[in-house]
């Protein structure tokens, strides 16, 4: 039968008087744990740095005691100047922080997760081929995947098929990298600014035209209220090309989704003062044979008599719309985008 493990390290603090100006504490650390055989490594880490840290009795214009208890020391010190040996590092470096999931092609799983060891670099790991095996990290150690587009960041990465696009922390550029070839490295897709000026997030791929459509935040004239647009990249070149807009007018975009034939695209947009989820609109807008939008409609959001904030807008195979709205009861709800077709007959009138 397993055994308990039990600790007990003990933190106060008393203030006490002193003749010169300077002030002092009395202070023990205090940790209650429990440890268990079936526990993680986690546990058992923060038990081994929490005595690997421990420091002997010092004293400081006064004797250092100690307590009865076995895991705990009295040290008399200036205020702030007492080392607690739970760290930062060791809160923090304990465990990962996992991210954004997609499948590859193949179907194996590929997430994104922070790694505190690695000063909280975002890396994309692709699930093992066989079962047991290590995860196989997608992009090399000097990238990291993390967006700042509209602060907030989030949708970082986008998977089609073998292919990978992610943002790059440090330059904020797009690139793809080949999931079949790793060993090659990542390629830009979009132009360099000379610093992290331009950001781009929640992007889809467009086969129909070899482009990328991503939202795009663009901080060279201004990064108090930089304009946000929803914009095309074109992948057939080797040589970096500026990206287009195709949306824009708008304070802030979000959701960019193809149907399945890359007929239409749907988005989200909002403007100030308002947050997305207190009130924003849905579009559709129609691809004409050129690849420009040459027709939109307002799908919810638009009424004024209504305050709502649709959001997740989703295509399905047979090319019906489902987004997710508060409308009336002002709790999220699926919905679904019903098109109403007017067929008009002309019959013939016989003749008397």
């Amino acid at each position: 039968m397993a055994t308990l493990g039990t600790g007990v390290l003990t933190l106060t603090l008393t203030r006490f008087s002193s003749s010169s100006k300077s002030l002092f504490f009395t202070h023990t650390h205090t940790l209650n744990y429990l440890l268990l055989p079936s526990l993680s490594a986690k546990t058992t880490f923060l038990h081994n740095r929490i005595h690997q840290n421990r420091r002997p009795s010092f004293c400081c214009r006064g004797m250092a005691t100690s307590t009865a208890a076995s895991y705990s020391n009295t040290v008399t010190a200036p205020y702030g100047s007492w080392k607690s040996p739970i760290t930062a590092d060791v809160v923090s470096g304990a465990s990962k922080r996992l991210g954004g999931t997609a499948v590859d092609e193949h179907g194996r799983l590929i997430w994104l997760e922070s790694r505190p060891t690695e000063g909280g670099r975002g890396v994309l790991a692709l699930e093992p081929e066989n079962p047991g095996s290590d995860p196989v990290d997608v992009i090399p150690k000097e990238f990291g995947v993390r967006t700042l587009a509209q602060e907030y960041g989030g949708g970082a990465f986008t998977v089609s098929g073998d292919v990978v696009f992610f943002a790059n922390y440090k330059d904020q550029r797009l690139y793809k990298q080949s999931l079949s070839s790793l060993n090659v490295p990542p390629a830009p897709i979009t132009p360099d600014y000379g610093g992290p000026v331009v950001s781009y997030a929640d992007g889809i791929l467009d086969s129909r035209f070899n482009r990328f459509i991503t939202v795009r935040e663009d901080r060279r004239e201004s990064s108090l209220n930089p304009p946000t647009t929803i914009v095309s990249i074109a992948l057939g070149s080797n040589d970096v090309q500026e990206p287009q807009v195709l949306v824009g007018g708008s304070d802030f975009y979000a959701f960019p989704r193809l149907d399945s034939k890359s007929e239409r695209i749907a988005w989200i947009q909002w403007s100030h003062p308002n947050m997305p989820w207190d009130r924003s609109e849905l579009w559709v807008g129609y691809i004409s044979e050129n690849g420009e939008i040459h027709k939109r409609v307002c799908v919810a959001g638009g009424d004024p008599s209504l305050v709502e904030s649709p959001t997740e807008p989703k295509w399905s195979p047979d090319g019906e719309l489902f987004f997710i709205t508060d409308r009336k009861n002002g709790f999220w709800n699926i919905h679904r985008w019903v098109i109403f077709i007017i067929l008009l007959l002309l019959l013939p009138i016989s003749s008397v």
